[in-house]
């Protein structure tokens, strides 16, 4: 009888920790991408350090719509380009000519998006008024420095490998 009493006690607790866990998990906020209400993430950064006024803000808002549709669009290509590509592994024999060219559509759809973003920022930019150029400025000069850091050789400061873990070299926050 004692150990029934016991087992049912720690049913009971278990059955009482999955319902405060699933609990939790349904009514904790959402927190999305850019972009969704809630959730301003890169947008209220670049706002705040390129001091957009409110006629801006309406403006820049609408380019980040734009380019997060086109974004959208470009990377569910890409994905798809991706199971193309690699379900020809699934194929019995091997046809390099369908490989070397869902390589090359992967590499156009990538400087698409490449491009893409390159005119965005250029969009934002032509927002700018002349005194703040020099904070759009020291933005991209963080930006670039963001995307275009070296890659280092496997297990040289990779998660799981002994060494810090990737990031930004600064944070983007605003500057004093």
């Amino acid at each position: 009888m004692e150990r029934t009493k016991l087992l049912t006690f720690a049913v009971v607790g278990l059955l009482l920790l999955n319902l405060l866990t699933v609990g939790f998990l349904f009514f904790k906020p959402e927190q999305g991408p850019p972009g969704r209400p809630g959730a301003e993430g890169p947008a209220a950064v670049i706002i705040e350090r390129l001091h957009l006024d409110a006629s801006q803000q309406v403006r820049y808002r609408q380019l980040v719509k734009e380019h997060q549709e086109h974004t959208h669009t470009l990377n569910q290509k890409t994905a798809q380009l991706y199971r193309t590509y690699y379900g020809l592994l699934e194929t019995p024999t091997y046809d390099a000519r369908r490989a070397n060219s869902l390589s090359q559509q992967i590499a156009d759809n990538q400087r698409s998006i490449a491009q893409l973003n390159f005119d965005h920022f250029t969009q934002i930019k032509s927002l700018c008024r002349p005194d703040q150029q020099e904070d759009f400025n020291r933005l991209v000069s963080d930006l670039a420095r963001l995307f275009g850091r070296q890659q280092r050789p496997l297990g040289q400061g990779r998660p799981g490998m002994g060494g810090p873990p990737p990031g930004a070299p600064e944070d983007l926050a605003p500057r004093p």
